[in-house]
């Protein structure tokens, strides 16, 4: 009996770590050392959430610095959704709460270039 409650264990094991993995399927964005911003070039026509740890008092900028346009469908923080303002190829949110923040875009093509920067 105890040897098939450690089989049965043993067996279960890597699906619950595989779900726990699973649940964050966001791409973390990190800075180069020394650097403000970090980037994503490839295909978020269906859309893709980015994370990003931010400090309070922050500004984050989301820049399309590609040829296609972007969009950005929402950024939000530990207190939920931010507001934000739209320019011609940026969105602009102030930070006030530290934490993961995560971001959803757009693009209208299979190759898009989006730039995260944190001032």
């Amino acid at each position: 009996m105890k040897k098939w409650l450690i089989i049965a264990a043993l067996a279960v094991a890597p699906l619950m770590v595989t779900s726990v993995q699973a649940a964050d399927s966001s791409t973390k964005i990190t800075f180069a050392k020394d650097s403000y911003c970090g980037s994503f070039t490839g295909n978020i026509k269906d859309g893709k959430v980015f994370r990003l740890w931010l400090m309070p008092d922050q500004n984050l900028i989301i820049r399309n610095v590609g040829d296609d346009q972007i969009n950005v469908a929402y950024v939000t923080g530990p207190n939920g959704r931010l507001s934000g303002d739209r320019y011609d190829k940026e969105n602009s949110y102030f930070i006030q709460r530290k934490g993961n923040h995560r971001m959803k875009v757009y693009g209208n093509s299979s190759h898009s270039a989006v730039e995260f920067c944190a001032y």
